[in-house]
């Protein structure tokens, strides 16, 4: 398999990784290295549950959501 372009690329002085058209210098945990530049990772976005409505039927009869649950996993509802 053929090495990576940016792989060991001196990151301090002489900075050969930012010299090099393809690289970029990326900051990690314990110390900085060259990657490529088209290599990022897409974090993900925080996605928030929307909460689940209690069925008017549940909520004329005066059920919470647990309760509501518990009856229709019984088959009650």
């Amino acid at each position: 398999m053929a090495k990576s372009l940016c792989k060991g690329k001196s990151v301090r002085k002489p900075n050969k990784c930012k010299k090099t058209r393809g690289c970029k210098v990326a900051t990690g945990k314990k110390r900085s290295f060259c990657r490529k530049k088209r290599n990022t990772t897409k974090s993900k976005k925080n996605v928030t549950k929307k909460r689940q409505r209690l069925p008017e039927a549940a909520r004329l009869r005066g059920l919470n959501m647990k309760q509501y649950r518990e009856l229709k996993r019984l088959g009650h509802m």
